[in-house]
């Protein structure tokens, strides 16, 4: 479908029925290109319809027109590679598949000055896929990510898929805006939640009064306050995350966590929700609710009480390859805090049950 200078797309049917124009078709296939930058493209002779060079981004794509394009020339970036030891779950000519640890970025923000995973991945790999501001997350910062399709917090561990092509960066990143892949996590959750599978849904926006947080509009709340307005809000984005309670411990449980949609803070925002905050969580936690007397014997608790960040791990992601079309799913074994403390508490759940 591609070769190292062109890559490929072929209009479907459905999309020749919307007589779409060439540029918002080609922004849409590409998800991560702007429409402005797909413009700039074609006036630099980048795209061609059935072999031959676009001349405007108003031709209307018709079924089996064939597309291809070469992407504009990547900035140079002034990251410089820094070894790491990287828990690398897979890998081939296309992608890694990374366990990432807690206390590390994926890439650099606004403000950071310390190494991050971008930093490792550019000393383990010749090459990097093509990553632009990635506008299916709800990430504004600025830096640079060669690599990432998605991200994970920073004191947030687990699986992470890394494209070291363009075409594997773009292929990938469709999946994480069409929501064809899988992600689930596991968390430790400072209250209790019933049996069962529980969904959360709401609209997520920037706090006003602090920039660096989330705050989550209820659904009934957000449709009043569009339809008063009588548009979409800006800056309210759709959120919707399904708990699974997997085990109990007095009032801590172990929840299995899917995600439907891929915003920033998303999990720890609607834990907080159901009023049971990520175990740990320094931005959106709370002191656990032990009254008179702590239900956990004291080693346990004093465990408890040492963990200074969220217990969340992206526990497994599945996507299709972007090249073989082969579905492949990982599983990221726990680090060693999170599984300790699992430990403890199973022990002092079978001592309390004797």
């Amino acid at each position: 479908m591609h070769n190292s200078d062109w890559l490929e797309i072929a209009v479907s049917k459905s999309a020749a029925e919307s007589k779409s124009r060439l540029d918002a078709w080609l922004a849409k296939e590409l998800v991560t290109v702007s429409r402005s930058k797909v413009q700039e493209m074609i006036e630099s002779g980048l795209v061609l319809v059935n072999r031959v060079r676009a001349n405007s981004g108003k031709y209307i794509v018709k079924y089996d027109d064939v597309i291809q394009y070469r992407l504009l020339e990547k900035a140079k970036s002034n990251l410089e590679p820094v070894t790491m030891n990287l828990d690398i779950l897979y890998e081939d000519d296309d992608l890694l598949v990374i366990n990432k640890p807690a206390g590390i970025a994926v890439h650099p923000g606004a403000g950071d000055s310390e190494a991050t995973l971008v930093h490792g991945l550019l000393a383990h790999a010749k090459t990097l896929g093509r990553s632009t501001p990635p506008n299916f997350e709800d990430d504004e910062t600025a830096g640079d990510r060669p690599g990432i399709v998605h991200r994970l917090d920073k004191d947030t561990t687990g699986a992470i898929v890394v494209a070291k092509t363009d075409f594997a960066h773009a292929h990938l990143a469709k999946q994480f805006h069409d929501k064809t892949n899988f992600r689930q996590y596991v968390a430790l959750l400072n209250g209790e939640l019933p049996e069962g599978e529980w969904v959360r849904e709401s609209w997520l926006y920037r706090d006003t009064k602090d920039r660096t947080r989330f705050a989550s509009l209820s659904m009934d709340a957000y449709n009043e306050r569009r339809d008063a307005e009588g548009h979409d809000i800006p800056g309210f984005r759709y959120a919707r995350t399904l708990f699974k309670r997997e085990k109990a411990f007095a009032n801590i449980t172990l929840s299995s966590i899917r995600l439907y949609t891929g915003r920033t803070h998303q999990i720890r925002v609607h834990a907080k929700d159901i009023h049971a905050p990520v175990w740990g969580d320094p931005t959106y936690g709370r002191l656990p609710d032990w009254n008179h007397k702590c239900p956990f014997d004291p080693s346990t608790a004093k465990l408890l009480l040492s963990i200074n960040r969220q217990l969340l791990h992206a526990w497994i992601l599945g996507f299709a390859h972007p090249k073989t079309g082969e579905w492949l799913q990982f599983e990221a074994s726990l680090p060693k805090d999170f599984s300790n403390l699992l430990e403890h508490l199973e022990k002092d759940s079978k001592l309390q049950t004797l």
